[in-house]
């Protein structure tokens, strides 16, 4: 496994449609706020996910891992902080960790691959393949 030095920040500010009966956020949402915790990650290292997918990739998300540990709530604001590790020769995982202020609220991960024409490729699109320099 090797992990991109790069780490990314998203913020983001709970809203009353996101929390259920109970004040707290729903446990659905947490997909949606990682999709754009990814988005910020490529923004912040220069690209963005339209871009890549213009270059001819998708990145279909395998599996989805969420552990909570403290609730999130209407008016918080969540920073998320992602990182991105590639998992042998095709797959790809993001980590997640949610904080509000400087409790450990969520932790997560997404696993990816890459696809080129609607097939697994090896090739990387080259805003991915210069986060990972040493990979052949």
């Amino acid at each position: 496994m090797e992990t991109c030095p790069f780490q990314s920040t998203t913020e983001i500010e709970v809203r009353y449609a996101e929390t259920d009966q109970m004040g707290v956020v729903h446990h659905s949402v947490y997909a949606v706020w990682f999709e754009k915790a990814r988005t910020d990650f490529f923004k912040q290292v220069g690209s963005t996910y339209a871009e890549i997918e213009k270059s001819g990739f998708t990145s279909p998300v395998l599996e989805l891992n969420v552990r909570y540990r403290n609730p999130t709530r209407y008016g918080d604001f969540v920073r998320i902080h992602t990182t991105l590790e590639r998992e042998g020769m095709l797959h790809f995982r993001f980590r997640y960790r949610l904080f509000v202020g400087e409790v450990l609220c969520t932790v997560g991960s997404t696993l990816h691959c890459f696809l080129k024409e609607g097939k697994p490729t090896r090739e990387l699109p080259p805003e991915v393949f210069r986060l990972f320099p040493q990979t052949p």
